[in-house]
């Protein structure tokens, strides 16, 4: 991300480049905010952040010596070696805080002061401000310390220009890529720690928490919960989204559905929404035209630019847009299902279990039908038996429109063929051990899957949807009446590395390996390798509202996430707008369209902002304040460090709970013990380890 500056004289030209001193200061406190336009009020908020920021540095530089302040025998004033345990209870005196919120800044000045000084420096500079100083010092709290001097120096070049969330991101796959065999223990370790806790907060709620859950179990459920809370929204319950989410969930924890199918439950409480709505009562909390006391800006439905919902698809752009044409013949050969797709990889997964070139079938599917395409998108809501009256019906499946409940893998071809150990992502999780993400895409094995050329640099190249699927064991199946989620697994790969990989070297992958090898030399024998699938369009592609299949999953693959520098909502959750209006003329092609967030979508249209997109992926977005930013496509594949393991495993983090035996050791004896009760025999292990009850409830065999 960029801002561009105000090259005119006056103040913005006075703060320009100015270090955050003594002298800056003084100029600040001369100029009154009010009298500033929108350029002069961003370079002084920017100046007063680097003070506040240099401030905050010799803050934490006197908490630290605070803490270790003590005196001699004869009252003379000396300091300890470093901090300790009573040193948060100077700073909390002085600061009249909790002793664990200065206990806190005391471990973030330890380490800005000794273990990273470089980000103290930055600090102390204005280049990093504290709320990203902290962020990367809690990202690599659990490293040693050269570890995480190699963490900070990766990510520090470009920490200034990433928002925090997206600074976080970043950093937790760069931890995981460092030692991938020690992000691997610190994992399995917290699973087997897992337990479930119930919190009472002042407020007289209960906070129910499922902490150290397996990745894939706990992304799995909350993807549940969330296609469920859309599913339910659909029905016309127009509470806040975070509230229905909360209901969903508990009613599926607390008994009062069992044995209902998702249907049955989205029923439920879709018709005890409506039982209690009174639409003639004034003071009715959930009416959204009501602006009762319960509403807050944040609150009510966010209802789009054009009065679509977050959960109903959206608007696209105009009154009239929602998503890619369902019926666009154009986009047939790259556009199957994945219950077509899918059927012809369990055909060929018979076929690929041996070890010789003649035991592998290699040839490419052939296309879907039309009526295939969007098949893993989340179904519609055609209405729920039992509350509306309406006979169940096929859901109609609709292209492009919000997927809400839908997990995308993203993770490099290479490591799922298991060559690397790179970490994986998931949006809106974040990254994720190899180990993890190779689970995932075997769980999702029914999902879209799109292979992702990347050129030199890490940017798209070329998008392909995977026909075939490798052979693997199949995960299982979905309880009757679960409602049905979309899943997106994201394969990367630089152009070069797929012409090097031979596929007999991967049987189970060698069907997909060699199907792209195949579509990709026909593509480049077209010429149409690395264009975008509208390239050769005409005018009756650009008069559509929506874009087809293909334009839209290129679109969502090169912006990633919502184009606003500073969102991190993921594309796949987000709406597909046009640059420049479809009602004002613009064309509906990928140099005119981007992914936008639901909240950011609404801020493009009643906000005022002005959007340009001058580059295929390069937006230039003027606020209503006159500020200018300027963003481009972000890099698909970004540089990791080389694993740097030690000479024996390293020591895994402190985590307050004690490491009597591994974690191994201990999973292999409560399964020992409980396949000894099941399977009927009675006597026990020779020896019975103690109980040590500061691991909370004992091993239940």
């Amino acid at each position: 991300m960029s801002v561009e500056q105000d090259q005119r004289p006056g103040l913005v030209a006075r703060l320009a480049g100015r270090a955050p001193d003594a002298d800056l200061h003084a100029l600040l406190d001369t100029v009154d905010p009010s009298t500033l336009d929108g350029p002069e009020l961003a370079a002084f908020v920017r100046a007063r952040f680097a003070v506040h920021n240099r401030a905050e540095a010799q803050l934490l530089a006197g908490l630290r010596e605070l803490g270790m302040a003590t005196e001699d025998a004869e009252g003379r004033p000396r300091r300890l070696p470093s901090s300790d345990e009573f040193s948060g209870d100077e700073v909390a005196a002085v600061l009249g805080c909790a002793r664990t919120t200065a206990s806190r800044r005391l471990e973030l000045a330890e380490d800005l002061f000794c273990r990273l000084p470089v980000l103290g420096e930055a600090l102390w500079s204005g280049t990093l401000d504290e709320p990203k100083v902290r962020a990367i010092s809690e990202g690599v709290a659990d490293l040693s310390e050269d570890h995480a001097r190699l963490a900070v120096a990766e990510v520090l070049p470009e920490a200034a220009g990433m928002p925090v969330m997206a600074l976080r991101e970043r950093l937790s796959e760069v931890v995981v890529a460092i030692d991938p065999d020690w992000a691997e223990r610190r994992r399995k370790r917290a699973e087997a720690r897992g337990r479930v806790g119930l919190v009472c907060n002042p407020s007289g709620t209960e906070t129910l928490s499922l902490a150290d859950a397996p990745a894939a179990d706990g992304i799995a459920s909350m993807a549940r919960v969330e296609a469920l809370a859309a599913q339910v929204r659909g029905q016309g319950v127009l509470i806040p989204i975070n509230q229905l989410r909360l209901q969903v969930g508990t009613r599926l924890l607390d008994g009062s559905t069992a044995g209902m199918t998702d249907d049955d439950l989205v029923a439920l409480l879709a018709a005890e929404y409506h039982a209690l709505q009174r639409p003639d009562d004034p003071d009715d909390p959930d009416d959204p035209d009501d602006g009762g006391p319960d509403h807050g800006p944040d609150d009510r439905p966010d209802n789009g630019p054009d009065g679509g919902g977050p959960d109903d698809g959206g608007p696209v752009d105009g009154p009239h847009e929602s998503g890619p044409e369902d019926d666009s013949a154009d986009d047939e050969a790259d556009d199957e299902a994945d219950g077509e797709a899918d059927g012809e990889a369990d055909d060929e997964a018979g076929h690929e279990t041996g070890s010789g070139r003649h035991d592998l079938e290699l040839s490419v599917p052939a296309p879907g039908s039309p009526d295939a395409q969007g098949a893993v998108d989340l179904p519609g809501l055609p209405g729920v038996p039992g509350l509306s009256g309406e006979p169940e019906q096929e859901p109609e499946r609709r292209d492009g429109r919000l997927r809400h409940g839908t997990v995308e893998v993203r993770l490099r071809l290479s490591t799922a063929l298991g060559l690397d150990e790179h970490p994986a992502s998931v949006p809106g999780y974040g990254a994720v051990t190899a180990a993890v993400a190779r689970d995932l895409v075997h769980a999702r094995h029914h999902g879209e899957w799109r292979v992702v050329l990347v050129d030199g640099d890490g940017h798209l190249h070329h998008v392909l949807l995977a026909r075939s699927r490798p052979a693997g064991p199949r995960t299982r199946g979905r309880a009757p009446g679960a409602t049905r989620t979309g899943a997106i697994v994201e394969l990367q790969v630089p152009t070069t590395l797929l012409a090097a990989l031979n596929p007999y070297d991967h049987p189970p992958w060698a069907p997909l390996l060699a199907e792209l090898r195949q579509r990709v030399a026909a593509l480049q024998r077209d010429g149409a390798l690395g264009t975008p699938p509208d390239a050769g369009s005409g005018p009756d592609q650009w008069r559509r509202r929506r874009p087809g299949a293909e334009a839209d999953r290129w679109t969502r693959a090169r912006d990633r996430h919502c184009v606003v520098p500073w969102c991190r909502r993921a594309a796949h959750r987000a709406e597909i707008d046009h640059t420049r209006d479809h009602g004002r003329g613009g064309p509906t092609v990928t140099w005119n369209l981007g992914a936008w967030c639901t909240h950011d979508h609404r801020v493009k249209h009643l906000a005022g902002w002005h959007v340009r997109q001058p580059i295929p992926g390069w937006f230039v977005i003027r606020t209503r304040a006159g500020l200018i930013y300027t963003t481009g496509p972000p890099r698909i594949l970004r540089s990791l460090p080389a694993p740097s393991p030690a000479d024996r495993p390293r020591p895994l983090p402190d985590d307050g709970w004690p490491d009597h035996a591994t974690d191994s050791e201990h999973l292999d004896d409560w399964r020992r013990r409980f396949t000894a009760t099941v399977g009927g025999r009675t006597t026990r292990p020779a020896s019975t380890p103690p109980v040590d009850h500061a691991l909370g409830d004992p091993p239940p065999f």
